[in-house]
C-alpha cells in the first residue's frame, strides 16, 4: 500500500537510481507539475513511482527536465590504497623521534637547540638554513610529542592525496617558506622553534586539496566548503595556546599549506602511485634537512 491507499500495481516505476537523493532530485519535477509521485526503496535501488494514468505525462517531463539541464560530467575518484599515506606517518614519527634524543642529550657535544633554532634577525642576515633546522628541535617532551602525533595525522592524510614522498617533499619545503616568510615580519630577537609550522603547512596541503577533490566531484557547495571550515576550526583548537605559541608562524604554515595544495592541484591533484617519483621526492625532503644542518655544522 503506498501512502494514499492505492495497492502498488496501480503504480509505475518512471525513474530508477541509486540513492534516494537523486530520486527526490526527479521528485521536485513531478511536484512542480503536480503530478502524483512517491520514492520508494527496492532491491535494485531507489524508484520514482506515479499512477499508471500519470505514467506518460511524468516520463515527459522528466525527460525535458535532463534535456534542458544535463548532469555534468564527473570524474571517478581515483582508487587509493588505506597504506599510501602510512610511510610519511612513520617516517614523521622516527624523524622527530630521533632529532629529540639527539637534542635531548646534547650528542657530540652540540647545543643543538642554539645552532639551529630560527631567530629572525639572523635569518634575515642570509642564515636560511634555520627555518629547516627549527622544524626538528622542540622545547619539551610535550612539546614534541604533541607536533610528533598531529603531524603524523596529517602527515598520513597529505600522503594519502599525493602520495608519501611528494607530500613529505612538499611539507618540509614549503614549511622552510613559512619559517621564512614568518622571520621576515617578526622583531630581530623573535626566536622560533618545533615542527608545528610543518604540521599546519601538511593540515593546508590536506585542505586545499580536499576542497579541490570535493569540487570536482560536485557534491554541492557546503560538502566542497566543509573540508576548509574543518581547517580553519583545527588551525585555532590547535594552533593557540599560551604566550610560547608562535601565532604566526602556525598561520604562515597553514597559508603555504593551502597555497601549494592549490598548486599541486593545478599541476595534476592527486597522485598516481609512481613508486619512483615518490621516492625521489622522499629522498628530496631528507635531503633538504641534512643540507641544513650540514650548513649549520
Amino acid at each position: 500500500m503506498l501512502p494514499d491507499g492505492s495497492e502498488f500495481a496501480d503504480w509505475v516505476s518512471v525513474h530508477r537510481a541509486p540513492t534516494r537523493r537523486r530520486c527526490e532530485e526527479q521528485a521536485l519535477v513531478l511536484k512542480a507539475m503536480d503530478i502524483p509521485h512517491h520514492v520508494t526503496g527496492q532491491p535494485d535501488g531507489w524508484h520514482l513511482v506515479v499512477p499508471a494514468t500519470h505514467a506518460s505525462r511524468a516520463r515527459q517531463e522528466l525527460r525535458l527536465y535532463r534535456s534542458e539541464n544535463p548532469r555534468r560530467f564527473v570524474p571517478p575518484w581515483p582508487e587509493i590504497p588505506p597504506s599510501r599515506g602510512v610511510p610519511l606517518a612513520v617516517a614523521w614519527i622516527v624523524v622527530l623521534c630521533l632529532c629529540w634524543v639527539i637534542q635531548s642529550r646534547s650528542l657530540s657535544g652540540v647545543d643543538w637547540l642554539a645552532a639551529g633554532e630560527l631567530v629572525a634577525g639572523r635569518v634575515r642576515d642570509g642564515e636560511w638554513w634555520r627555518t629547516l633546522t627549527a622544524l626538528t628541535l622542540h622545547g619539551d617532551p610535550a612539546h614534541a610529542v604533541g607536533n610528533i602525533a598531529f603531524g603524523a595525522f596529517f602527515g598520513y592524510l597529505a600522503g594519502q592525496y599525493l602520495g608519501s614522498g611528494v607530500a613529505a617533499l612538499a611539507t618540509v619545503a614549503l614549511a622552510g617558506l613559512a619559517n621564512w616568510g614568518n622571520a621576515l615580519v617578526q622583531l630581530a630577537v623573535h626566536r622560533s622553534i618545533g615542527a608545528s609550522t610543518a604540521v599546519f603547512t601538511a593540515l593546508g596541503l590536506v585542505v586545499a586539496l580536499a576542497w579541490a577533490a570535493s569540487r570536482r566531484q560536485a557534491l554541492g557547495w557546503a560538502r566542497a566548503w566543509s573540508p576548509v571550515v574543518a581547517g580553519i576550526a583545527l588551525l585555532a583548537f590547535i594552533g593557540t595556546g599560551d604566550e610560547q605559541t608562535d601565532i604566526f608562524a602556525h598561520l604562515a604554515g597553514f597559508l603555504a599549506g593551502l597555497a601549494g595544495g592549490a598548486m599541486l592541484n593545478r599541476l595534476g591533484g592527486v597522485r598516481p602511485g609512481h613508486a619512483r617519483l615518490q621516492a625521489i621526492a622522499g629522498a628530496g625532503a631528507v635531503a633538504l634537512l641534512v643540507l641544513a644542518w650540514w650548513r649549520v655544522l
